[in-house]
């Protein structure tokens, strides 16, 4: 397990590297999968030796995990992304117009 921080101009991200051991259904292991999960943050927790299971993409041979049950502790782990902050400051901005839009035109309402 590895935690670090990238920055990608005014903006930095988290990254949660780790591998994944596949299993056959007669318990044998069968591959060594690197994984990670980038975001604005990380959510839950996955300690070495705890059993996952997760969904994403594959990308440049690396498994970039969206979110993981991890199984062991079942705690459900994600990468927090960063467009919810942003539709977050854009609904305040809308409602912020939206209010001023009708203060307007209530105080410029004829009669």
């Amino acid at each position: 397990m590895q935690l670090r921080t990238e920055q990608q101009g005014d903006n930095s991200q988290v990254i949660l590297s780790f591998r994944v051991e596949r299993y056959d259904e007669s318990g044998d292991r069968v591959q060594l999968i690197p994984a990670e999960m980038r975001g604005f943050g990380i959510e839950g927790s996955i300690s070495d030796g705890d059993w996952v299971r997760g969904t994403g993409t594959m990308k440049s041979g690396t498994f970039r995990m969206n979110e993981a049950e991890n199984l062991t502790t079942g705690a459900r782990v994600r990468s927090k992304k960063t467009y919810g902050m942003v539709c977050c400051v854009f609904f305040i901005a809308f409602c912020i117009i939206f209010a001023a839009v009708a203060i307007w035109v209530v105080t410029h309402a004829p009669g």
